[in-house]
Formats: C-alpha cells, structure tokens, sequence
C-alpha cells in the first residue's frame, strides 16, 4: 500500500543525535531523498556484445527540499548557514513518521550546495536547498 504524503517530515540538526520535534525544519511542502551509485564503463575493444559492461563504485546521493521561507525557523536557518560556513548538517527524513524503527525514514550527514529563496509579487516567497551527502546515510 503506498504512504500518504502530507505526513513527511524532515529535521534539521548540528549533530547527528536523534531529531525530536523542535529540529523539525518549518514549511517544507517537498523532499527529495536520491541515493545512487557511480558506475564506471568497463567494456574492452574485444567485447563482441554490443552492450557496455559496467562496475558499480562508490555510492553517493542527494536531498532536495522545498517550501514556504520561514526565517524565524530555527531547523530552516541552520540549513542555510551551514551553506554559508560550508559546515555539514544532519539531515533526518521520516517518510513514514508511525513506523517502526528503521522503518521511518533516513537520517545522513550532509554538505549544503545550494539555498534559494524565491518571492513572487503575487506568491509568498519559498526557499529551496540543494544537499550531497558527506557520508553514508542510514535508516531510522
């Protein structure tokens, strides 16, 4: 049965202790979370398939988040100044808040790439974040 949603949460926090409710990061309407994996060509000229043979390397990964600015919101203003210290951050995202342990979500330690904020004249002004994972993320 797919999960709904509108119960996601994503916390913000310096260290990576458990996230409670007051490094929940404010506004976010969208999350992303993309681990993936380097591959490398290792197909040779003697190779008479036509198909390239590939080695999976080293994993990486990113999170993507997006929703209403908030500068008033503690979690929000760690994730842009950990972009402007260039200091990671511990990103925890529960996907499924109710679940058992090492069913909600992930939790992974994280550079900031990027940190946006947009205002529309006719809109309410939104922020964005870019992060790359600087270690291994792990389940929650």
């Amino acid at each position: 049965m797919a999960l709904a949603g509108h119960p996601v949460a994503v916390f913000a926090k310096a260290t990576n202790a458990t996230a409670v409710s007051s490094d929940e990061v404010d506004g976010i309407n969208s999350v992303t979370y993309s681990p993936k994996v380097n591959m490398l060509d290792a197909s040779t000229f003697k190779d008479t398939t036509g198909f390239a043979l590939k080695l999976a390397c080293l994993k990486d990964g990113s999170v993507s988040l997006a929703g209403d600015y908030t500068p008033s919101d503690a979690p929000q203003m760690l994730i842009m100044t950990s972009w402007t210290n260039g200091v990671p951050v511990w990103i925890t995202m529960h996907f499924n808040p109710t679940g058992a342990a090492g069913t909600k979500g992930f939790q992974v330690q994280c550079k900031v790439e990027s940190f946006e904020i947009k205002g529309d004249v006719a809109s309410k002004v939104e922020f964005s974040a870019s992060l790359n994972f600087d270690g291994a993320p792990v389940a929650v």
